[in-house]
């Protein structure tokens, strides 16, 4: 969760042209790929809230959104996009496993 949340939190807050990838084909990309890490972040909640107990899905929101602190006092850097893009797919990914591996504890 934590992953999906850094990604998609650097996509919204790189709106300078130069916090932006030089394609604009690759710009769309990270566009897409930061709204269906939101998607997959907001998923994984009420996955959680479903499927495992109460604490763990708080704790897991509270660690995107102390994440997504730390990226905000960073400020902008020039490796952002490409970072961002990375945490998206790789957060993607787990959640993927996560939801289509048996859904989790509950699927055993």
């Amino acid at each position: 969760m934590v992953l999906l949340s850094i990604g998609a939190f650097i996509q919204s807050k790189s709106g300078a042209p130069e916090m932006r990838p030089a394609s604009e084909a690759a710009s769309i990309f990270w566009l897409w790929l930061a709204r269906a890490a939101f998607i997959a972040w907001i998923a994984l909640i009420v996955w959680g809230f479903r499927e495992l107990h109460w604490s763990q899905p708080i704790a897991a929101s509270m660690l995107s959104i102390a994440g997504n602190g730390v990226i905000a006092m960073r400020g902008p850097r020039n490796a952002w996009p490409m970072l961002s893009m990375l945490f998206c797919a790789l957060g993607l990914a787990a959640t993927a496993i996560i939801l289509l591996e048996g859904l989790g504890p509950a699927g055993n």
